[in-house]
């Protein structure tokens, strides 16, 4: 099956799956095993109004409402960008490292320079509300990581991520952009053309179908996203119970590796950093420059720091 192919059924059958998840007002994981079952009747990738009947039987939602949801979820499809790509868990194309994830979504979607998710990467994170020094920290670490041709991914978030991005942007260093939505809508509105840079310059990555409406608990799953891409995470800075602070405890359940700075070590007004510091992967640095080094190395015993793709597709018909 050539990319041309395998891209136009990816999006036939992320149609109907996105459907389903509409019209039943269930999770991805209750609408899988539905989904499953479905195939065993009718080809997945086969556009639903070829058999409304089967999927009414299967959802218990009557034949017209179902179609109606489908209408719908086409024409927010049909937004997407001729460029924009529809991976399914099992394409060689989807990140290795997503599929691994006890929660890894069936499909991705992406727009900009998939070679970008073959290369090294970084996470980056921190408050949406930085100090001058949680500013300079970043910009720094983002150039010690780019000169090792690290790539740096981040959520589009105010403050600290969206000051890696820019960074990032300016130094000519690539960089990913982990959505909380759709590749048709932005959050925050602020960064609306900070996302549209991105997408030609770097990649945009998000596990949410144009169809799919922005809900507050969208963000933790982004943030487990973007976790699970990258070999691990810089916590810039965060206050004690900061959504960053609380995705780098997640990273740490996914055996991945966290840096944080010995600055927030030394301030005594968080708990959070002496917390983190006695989990098994943390590494506690003082300056960028040592990140590289620490973060692709062996894991050693102390974690203390104490020295100085596919071809651009347009959208088809796809009924």
């Amino acid at each position: 099956m050539s990319n041309l192919e395998r891209t136009v059924r990816n999006i036939r059958e992320a149609i109907n799956f996105t459907t389903l998840l509409l019209g039943t007002k269930r999770s991805e994981s209750q609408i899988e095993p539905l989904f499953e079952q479905i195939g065993e009747v009718v080809p997945l990738a086969d556009p639903l109004p070829l058999h409304p009947n089967t999927y009414a039987e299967a959802s218990g939602i009557d034949p017209g409402e179902l179609l109606e949801t489908h209408s719908y979820v086409k024409t927010r499809f049909l937004r997407l960008d001729d460029g924009d790509i529809v991976m399914k868990r099992g394409d060689a194309v989807y990140p290795e490292a997503i599929t691994s994830m006890p929660d890894s979504p069936r499909f991705l979607y992406a727009r900009g320079d998939m070679r970008l998710l073959e290369q090294k990467s970084a996470t980056i994170i921190g408050t949406r509300t930085p100090s001058d020094q949680g500013t300079r920290m970043t910009k720094d670490v983002v150039q010690a990581l780019g000169s090792h041709q690290v790539v740096i991914v981040a959520g589009l978030a105010m403050g600290i991520e969206g000051i890696a991005h820019i960074t990032a942007l300016a130094m000519d260093v690539p960089t990913i952009a982990v959505l909380g939505t759709s590749l048709i809508d932005t959050y925050p509105p602020g960064h609306r053309q900070l996302q549209h840079i991105i997408g030609e310059k770097g990649l945009l990555l998000t596990r949410y179908s144009p169809a799919i409406q922005l809900q507050k608990w969208h963000f933790l799953l982004r943030s487990r996203l973007m976790s699970s891409l990258s070999t691990g995470s810089i916590l810039i800075e965060d206050r004690d119970g900061g959504s960053a602070v609380k995705q780098a405890e997640y990273a740490i359940t996914q055996h991945k590796r966290v840096v944080v700075f010995q600055q927030s070590m030394d301030n005594r007004s968080l708990l959070w950093p002496r917390r983190l510091s006695l989990q098994p992967g943390v590494m506690v640095v003082k300056r960028p420059e040592l990140i590289h080094a620490r973060l692709y190395s062996k894991p050693k015993e102390s974690t203390v720091e104490v020295s100085s793709g596919p071809e651009q597709l347009p959208l088809f018909d796809f009924s």
